[in-house]
């Protein structure tokens, strides 16, 4: 007696046009999910190979290097960013990938020990390139690394002025103790003396715009004294906030970061 197809597989009462879509966070956040049904094609075998001379370039040179997919509606951008997101995190599953073994077997020397702080984003409905990049990143890093130092991304100037009329008003005594709390996540003044404390501060207010002390006085002000700046929307040029970025993954330890933009074009073309 012949068997309906229904018998054989799962076939579902109703599909929709979203079904077979699949978003990179939830890509990431769902591995087995995302790794279960996957097909690697022999030219997707390419296109991981591709990705990974990318990221290795990158890394191995230490200079910023940037691509992009192009497909139509549902063709698997997302879900290929979220496949080699677990491959660069290790994720066995995602390495096990029996058509995979030759590319990563290429790429296993220069991969094995390093470590990459990898950070997916959904772009639809942000307001701007830099709050969605700069503040999805210190977004991102806050929620894995609770004890790193916020990333100095967020605009400097008015800060800096509401940040002097607080010390005018409590005093330096309240001010740094307040800027250098026990315990919270920056910790990036330390326990100076009162008088060292209030040069560092007056120092870091005259560095340089992309300089390491005034991009960690910004952080630690964020912090520690004006938490709702981080979702205030008020950002460094982004150029200077990649730069910030990439210094605060080095300092965090990583290797490298690798920025996945999801939606960037539909992003892109509700802006115009």
């Amino acid at each position: 007696m012949m068997k309906l197809i229904s018998e054989l597989i799962e076939v579902p009462e109703q599909i929709h046009r979203g079904d077979f879509v699949l978003s990179l966070s939830e890509g990431v956040r769902n591995p087995t999910a995302t790794l279960e049904n996957y097909v690697v094609t022999p030219e997707l075998v390419i296109c991981f190979e591709r990705a990974l001379d990318l990221v290795k370039e990158a890394t191995l040179n230490r200079r910023s290097k940037g691509a992009y997919l192009h497909g139509s509606f549902g063709a698997g951008k997302s879900h290929f960013m979220a496949v080699l997101d677990l491959l660069l995190a290790g994720n066995p599953h995602a390495r096990s990938i029996r058509e995979l073994a030759p590319v990563l077997a290429r790429h296993e020397g220069w991969t094995e020990g390093r470590e990459f702080l990898l950070v997916p984003y959904h772009l639809i409905g942000a307001e701007s390139m830099e709050s969605a990049i700069l503040g999805q990143y210190a977004e991102f890093v806050r929620r894995i690394r609770p004890d790193a130092p916020t990333p100095g991304v967020f605009a400097a100037e008015r800060l800096f002025e509401d940040a002097r009329r607080m010390r005018e008003a409590i005093g330096d005594d309240a001010f740094f103790t307040q800027l250098n709390r026990e315990g919270t996540a920056n910790g990036g003044w330390g326990s100076l003396g009162e008088g060292e404390d209030a040069g560092k501060f007056d120092d870091a207010l005259r560095a340089p715009h992309r300089s390491e002390q005034r991009t960690r006085l910004v952080g630690d002000l964020v912090a520690n004294m004006f938490t709702s700046m981080r979702g205030a929307g008020e950002f460094v040029p982004l150029d200077d906030g990649l730069s910030i970025i990439s210094r605060h993954a080095c300092d965090l330890g990583y290797d490298a970061v690798v920025l996945f933009l999801d939606e960037l074009v539909h992003r892109a073309v509700n802006s115009l």
